[in-house]
């Protein structure tokens, strides 16, 4: 007989190694690609060889496993649309850096955490104490210190725009991990992620070869950088969504939270960029409110 409360525990830790990891890889992606729009890469070139990419190797998994990919006509559509939301999401938060800074871009976007919360509050579906929210805000109020400066907040009509899209892009991305917890439910994560990817492919295609020109790096660097880009978005994307399988769309999104903090660290090592004392004190609260809120919807033992 399986021990449940054995099981649930593992699947609680083993889901919040993903969310990490997924955390980390991400904001490695971030720094790849800052590379590679350096060395000439443009942003619909970057897209389309991470979505091809990613197809590819769900392709190689779902044949490789073999996967049944027929499924109900409904549950298709619902991973296509997935698809779509995880493009929206790519090209909103990428287009609000052309009205406001990068930081404040990421600081709006991060409030998809909270917004999950506000949902799992709404419906009940998930333990979610006034202490665990307090923690979620504290979380918040950590990236605000660490990424905000002084002239930051000081936008004008321009601004507002930046803030709706990255706004926007942050809907996108609570919407779409709440609706991939739901089709988890009833679909394997391969079948759902190649869908979704093949849906995200063909818009990032029609996107980039008929409305935009694609520019490709200008060295081999440039190349490197591109790939090794594509390759930590794909493993970011799979173990985000291997953590929504293992402990739903809240847990995941509380550990992301932690994604802009190792980028401004990955930043100093990698790319020389000196962190001050704001950006430092802003980080460790960030952490120590994630560690707490780890700590308070820990699996209880029997």
């Amino acid at each position: 007989m399986t021990d449940l409360p054995l099981l649930k525990r593992y699947r609680f830790w083993a889901g919040s190694i993903a969310a990490l990891a997924s955390a980390i890889t991400f904001a490695l992606n971030v720094v790849f690609s800052r590379v590679a729009y350096d060395y000439g890469a443009n942003l619909h070139a970057l897209n389309l060889v991470r979505t091809v990419t990613f197809l590819c190797c769900l392709a190689a998994v779902v044949f490789m496993t073999g996967s049944r990919v027929k499924m109900p006509t409904t549950e298709m559509l619902r991973c296509l649309f997935l698809g779509v939301l995880l493009c929206a999401e790519m090209y909103l938060l990428l287009a609000s850096i052309l009205f406001i800074p990068v930081a404040l871009a990421i600081l709006v976007f991060y409030a998809y955490p909270l917004m999950i919360a506000l949902w799992a509050c709404g419906t009940r579906k998930n333990r979610f104490s006034v202490m665990m929210f307090a923690a979620m805000v504290l979380a918040f109020c950590g990236l605000v210190i660490a990424l905000t400066g002084d002239d930051l907040l000081s936008v004008g009509w321009q601004g507002r725009v930046g803030i709706g899209l990255a706004a926007f892009a942050a809907v996108c991305l609570a919407t779409l991990l709440v609706l991939s917890e739901k089709v988890l439910e009833k679909q394997n994560i391969n079948v759902m992620m190649f869908y979704m990817l093949l849906s995200a492919t063909g818009t990032v295609l029609v996107i980039s070869v008929a409305v935009f020109e694609l520019h490709w790096p200008e060295s081999s660097k440039g190349w490197l950088a591109l790939t090794g880009s594509a390759g930590f978005y794909v493993a970011a994307t799979f173990l985000l969504f291997r953590a929504v399988d293992l402990v739903g769309s809240l847990q995941t999104a509380i550990i992301d939270n932690t994604s802009p903090i190792w980028a401004m660290i990955l930043g100093f090592i990698v790319l020389g960029q000196w962190l001050n004392v704001r950006q430092v004190t802003g980080a460790v609260i960030t952490v120590v409110a994630v560690m707490l809120l780890q700590w308070l919807r820990r699996p209880k033992p029997v």
